[in-house]
């Protein structure tokens, strides 16, 4: 997919109010042919399933998909003191997104600028950056478990690296994830992007990135 088609569907995805991985469905179960059961349960009640999900999918069947609240754009300010405080532009695609579509809320968990989505500590993607440490890398989303994929803004081709402290390896932790920003859009938009992870090789006993791409 081209930029230009990929910041569309992102759009699309976000005016929908459809635009995460996670979906809100009303109470329920599955029964033993696979159809959503509802559970009564107060109006203002709804859990949080996996978008594809053998759950979502039977709660869509029957009408019980709730929407996601509407999402905002950043103020430019608030972009601008983001690319300052990094000493580089943000990738133009990011920049776009961020500015006419979201701050952030949207994807695989896109970290917002001031003002914007968070990570479980309440800190957005200005707050999480360390220039000096990862100079150039802007931490685009976070995946929980302290896990983030990373931007490298000083890089034309705006590559992604991934960010995984729990081998206890800090000089491992990031690791590059060999897709640019781009590609990890569109793999989103088609349902195809995996969490970056650090694993143990099985047979050489040596740790190495699980990516998108492939590395």
């Amino acid at each position: 997919m081209r930029e230009g088609e990929i910041f569309q569907a992102v759009a699309d995805r976000v005016a929908a109010l459809d635009y995460c991985d996670d979906v809100f469905v009303r109470p329920g179960k599955l029964d033993a042919e696979g159809n959503w059961v509802l559970t009564p349960s107060a109006d203002d009640i709804w859990w949080l399933e996996e978008r594809g999900s053998a759950a979502h999918l039977a709660a869509m069947a029957v009408g019980a998909v709730g929407l996601l609240p509407p999402l905002e754009p950043a103020a430019v300010e608030a972009v601008e003191d983001a690319e300052r405080l990094l000493g580089h532009p943000l990738p133009s695609l990011l920049r776009r997104l961020y500015l006419e579509v979201a701050n952030g809320g949207f994807g695989p968990g896109v970290l917002g600028v001031a003002g914007g989505c968070t990570d479980d500590l309440g800190r957005t993607a200005v707050d999480r950056m360390d220039p000096r440490e990862q100079p150039g890398l802007f931490p685009v989303a976070y995946w929980g478990c302290a896990i983030y994929s990373y931007v490298d803004c000083s890089d034309p081709a705006a590559m992604m690296w991934g960010f995984d402290p729990n081998s206890g390896l800090a000089d491992r932790s990031f690791f590059p994830e060999g897709i640019s920003l781009a590609e990890w859009l569109g793999r989103w938009l088609q349902g195809k992007l995996q969490q970056p992870i650090l694993v143990k090789d099985p047979r050489t006993g040596v740790w190495r990135g699980t990516t998108p791409g492939g590395a």
